[in-house]
């Protein structure tokens, strides 16, 4: 009999006359071979020490027969070595006990592996350690080391291994993996809804998991599924297949089955082998049943435009904007610490009912030749098109002005022959496009190969058929737009209850959808969750001599911001207003005004040096600023006419990296309003104040010798190709967490991972000693836009960088860590529960279970306040805590760190630090492209 032990490179023999093993193949000694050299614990090949009292001799089944039992790697290893430490062997009744020579001969029924029997889960080397530590024939602790008596050259395992694997049981119970779940406790108890419906499960289902092999084998993955779709009767109709894994709803009746199936193109027999693999839970494949319900999607006839559905039947028209709004959804089914949910949340998919063709028609008619495509890149680089033929959604990458649809390719099926878009389109489609002329959109798409390469591939897309989605730049910035779009998308939090409801109702009432869960043993429940969920204490806000007030529902202090003394100011004394001659009255009126309302707020202004400019060119900007900044100049602010992004990116280069001084770009139109301008200059002054290395308030903060940073990365967008991407990094210095160091990384365009932590963090802690005269204890980060597929790389990669830096600063400082990733762009909605209506919920709502992940410590925290539609809450992720912090002063500490954003006198949606390296990385990245000189670093220069 043969064990083979998967990722170890070595195979042993078991000859049950001696009860020795012997290796036949050659064992591997690092890794978790290494694990297995840990058992290797005898005097010699000739001893055969007498087993311990409690073993039952019982031979080891063939782990082919156990693939659904065993696991792989060091799974396989953990259930060997887990069911050593569960006492006796439980092997099959005498009565019906098969003789030791056929045991392993004995097939694994699919039906009999019920789901609670589930192969063990690896997790990681320490379980295992802390499953060999419970072995009472070789003890491991950590103040043993295991002595081995060298053995022959084939290296020998003890009797021991034999006794430690023999009490394996052919029927193993699962076990599942370890259901994290941190709760807090402080703060007042409410009701809450949620946008989460669930997934009730009939008792005793499962899915059966089979490998299928083809020979000869086949790379494409749409002819693996044709082939294997026709034997649909003997799979039944409840089936999911990836091209290698097929997921069955009723297991087949032999544990290998094998099919013939005939090739479509040239009509050969493919055979198919089907082979049993394992039965799980329904809760451990939540992306098999994403993929179910884009059945049920169209099923309900929806449209799917990239990872959203919508329906086109009840569209909404814009007329007066020629816009139109597709409701749809955004699905996600996951197993979360309250069990199988699925998350629906209501989206709305803005289409323009213009073609691209449409739209540079338009921009030629207002430019001249001469300009005329610089300007119609500048307005379609990036911009995501719907193809109604096909209902799919690409993105411009490129124009092609020296092609047209009558652009010949060459066909796939036929090499020798080609066809014009022109004629493919009237043939496939059956539409005929009439410009011949237009030129030619190019979408790249990356694919990968089976081989796992990435390639980039082009399309092209003919204008006259590509509908506009989205809103562009100039539309985002016209207010009556976004007022009339706003009516339809802003959804009420009773109103996201009801189209949660009727979308069940809709399911239920569908018989295609409704037998499509149900073949799975599915069905949804009548109502979203409820749940009940905590709001924390408001907080005390402190301001300059002494003044305080007390945190409001609202989370909002603009009034007392403006009313009551900053906490702390350098004063102003040499200042600098450039403007141009049309706006002398605006600029005048600003300076005078400005010296005013700084008084009021404890600021003192002295009166600033106007220089006005005889045009707007950039060249004449730059030429003022340099001839009057100086040692003694302490800020330069600059009134533009407009709002021009070259000149914004000149000037910012200018006062950040070539003659570093804190710099304010204020546009005429905010300060032309006489009856607006005493609030204008206000917000302006809080801005003023802060670049100077001044504070405006601070909150109680029980935590000392604690430093608090953020981190972000801008990736460049649309027509900015060679702009790289940018990461922000932020940290606190004081103990109220009101001064703030930073720095950036600059990288390789959309590199997500930041490889330059240490020298961001090493700055940081030296920034910290300046100002504290010793090094913080305690660290805590905020890791803002990670997505949950990096969740992982970044706790492998990213905080072993941290940690490894915090020797590089003295070889005994240790300092606690404490890693939290700060996701803002999520589907979650949380709904207050008022009698029988439903609200938002307040500033300081906290969930952190039910909803929350089941092997996560992670919970929502709602932040701010929002006067119309629903508030979105922010999804924390706690990766990486060395310092055991309680999970109450966890969700303590980030609702206050949301208090401490300069840029707005109220509660923001993500921690201060994340905003401010959100904040740094942009204007590096959109403007400066450049790391900022050293003497801004401690000043909060990119507000």
């Amino acid at each position: 009999m043969e064990i083979l032990f998967p990722n170890t490179i070595r195979i042993i023999q078991l000859d049950m006359a001696d009860e020795r093993l012997r290796p036949i193949g050659r064992g591997v000694p690092m890794g978790r071979g290494s694990l297995l050299d840990m058992l290797k614990k005898q005097t010699g090949r000739g001893d055969t020490p007498t087993p311990p009292p409690s073993f039952t001799p019982v031979a080891i089944p063939n782990p082919a027969t156990l693939a659904p039992s065993l696991g792989r790697g060091r799974a396989a290893l953990l259930g060997l070595i887990k069911k050593s430490t569960e006492g006796p062997a439980q092997i099959i009744p005498s009565s019906e006990q098969a003789p030791i020579s056929t045991i392993s001969q004995q097939p694994v029924s699919a039906q009999a592996l019920p789901i609670s029997e589930q192969p063990p889960q690896a997790r990681g080397r320490a379980s295992l350690l802390s499953l060999m530590k419970k072995q009472t024939p070789f003890p491991v602790t950590s103040q043993t080391s295991m002595q081995f008596t060298p053995a022959g050259p084939s290296g020998d395992l003890p009797n021991q291994a034999i006794s430690a694997m023999a009490s394996l049981t052919i029927t193993e119970s699962v076990v599942e993996s370890e259901v994290i779940s941190r709760q807090g406790f402080a703060g007042t108890t409410i009701d809450l809804n949620a946008n989460y419906i669930r997934l009730n499960v009939d008792q005793g289902r499962g899915v059966h998991e089979y490998e299928v092999k083809y020979s000869p084998d086949l790379d494409s993955r749409p002819l693996r599924s044709k082939l294997l779709y026709q034997h649909s009767v003997t799979l039944g109709e409840a089936k999911i297949f990836n091209g290698v894994t097929l997921h069955l709803a009723q297991p087949l009746p032999e544990n290998r089955t094998e099919l013939q199936s005939e090739h479509p193109m040239d009509g050969s027999i493919v055979k198919l082998t089907i082979i049993f693999k394992r039965q799980r839970r329904l809760g451990e494949l939540p992306g098999l049943f994403n993929v179910l319900f884009k059945r049920v999607m169209h099923a309900l006839d929806l449209v799917q435009i990239g990872q959203k559905h919508f329906n086109s039947r009840a569209a909404h028209s814009v007329p007066q904007h020629r816009l139109e709004l597709w409701p749809g959804y955004v699905t996600a089914i996951d197993e979360y610490e309250g069990g199988l949910q699925l998350c629906l949340e209501s989206t709305h998919r803005v289409l323009r009912t213009e073609t691209v063709r449409d739209l540079i028609n338009q921009v030629y008619t207002k430019h001249s030749s001469g300009h005329f495509r610089d300007a119609v890149m500048k307005e379609l680089m990036g911009v995501s098109v719907l193809t109604r033929y096909n209902n799919k959604v690409y993105r411009i990458d490129d124009i092609n002005w020296d092609e047209n649809p009558l652009k010949e390719f060459t066909l796939s099926k036929d090499p020798q022959s080609k066809m014009s878009l022109y004629q493919y389109y009237k043939n496939h489609w059956n539409i005929e496009i009439r410009d011949q002329k237009q030129p030619l959109l190019i979408h790249r798409a990356k694919k990968r190969l089976p081989s796992g390469e990435q390639i980039e591939e082009s399309l092209d897309l003919i204008p006259e058929l590509c509908y506009l989605s989205g809103l562009t730049e100039s539309m985002r910035q016209d207010f009556k737009v976004m007022k009339d779009l706003s009516e339809v998308t802003r959804i009420s939090p009773e109103h996201r209850v009801d189209v949660a409801h009727r979308f069940i109702q809709e399911v239920k009432k569908n018989e295609i959808a409704r037998k499509l869960l149900a073949s799975w043993g599915l069905n949804l429940a009548d109502h979203v969750v409820a749940l009940p969920g905590r709001v924390v204490p408001t907080e005390t806000i402190f301001f300059g001599n002494n003044k305080q007030i007390q945190g409001q529902a609202n989370a909002d202090w603009n009034s007392a911001a403006c009313r009551l003394p900053m906490l702390s100011t350098p004063g102003l004394k040499n200042w600098c207003l450039i403007y141009c001659q049309r706006d002398s009255k605006s600029a005048e009126d600003f300076s005078q005004m400005f010296p005013k309302v700084g008084e009021a707020m404890g600021m003192q202004v002295s009166v600033g040096h106007l220089i006005k400019l005889k045009d707007d060119r950039t060249e004449t900007f730059l030429r003022e600023l340099r001839q009057n900044i100086s040692p003694t100049m302490e800020i330069m602010v600059i009134v533009f006419p407009t709002n021009r992004n070259d000149r914004y990116a000149a000037v910012k280069k200018l006062c950040c990296v070539e003659m570093p001084i804190a710099s304010q770009v204020i546009i005429s139109r905010t300060i032309n309003r006489p009856d607006k301008l005493k609030s204008v200059t206000q917000k302006i002054a809080l801005q003023i104040n802060c670049k100077l290395g001044g504070t405006l308030w601070a909150l109680k903060s029980p935590m000392d010798n604690v430093m608090v940073c953020g981190i972000d990365i801008h990736h460049a967008g649309a027509g900015q190709s060679k702009h790289g991407s940018v990461a922000g990094f932020v940290a606190s210095l004081d103990k109220p967490f009101t001064r703030w160091f930073s720095k950036v990384c600059l990288h390789r365009p959309n590199q997500e991972l930041i490889d330059a932590l240490k020298v961001c963090l090493i700055s940081a802690l030296k920034a910290y000693f300046k100002v504290n005269q010793r090094f913080p204890t305690r660290i805590i980060i905020y890791r803002d836009g990670v997505g949950d597929g990096q969740l992982e790389v970044i706790k492998n990669f990213e905080v072993k960088q941290l940690e490894e830096s915090f020797a590089l600063i003295a070889p005994d400082y240790k300092p606690t860590l404490t890693v939290i990733i700060v996701q803002k762009r999520i589907n979650t909605k949380i709904f207050l529960k008022e009698g029988k209506r439903l609200a938002n919920p307040p500033p300081g709502t906290v969930v952190d279970h039910t909803i929350t992940r089941r092997n996560y410590y992670d919970f929502f925290l709602v932040s701010q306040n929002v006067r119309q539609g629903t508030v979105s809450p922010t999804h924390y992720l706690v990766i990486h805590d060395t310092s055991e912090m309680k999970t109450d002063h966890v969700q303590r500490l980030s609702f206050k760190l949301c208090h401490m954003y300069y840029n707005w006198p109220g509660t923001v949606r993500v921690p201060a630090p994340c905003q401010y390296a959100h904040k740094l990385a942009f204007l590096v990245g959109q403007s400066i492209q450049m790391e900022p000189h050293q003497s801004l670093w401690e000043k909060l220069y990119y507000l």
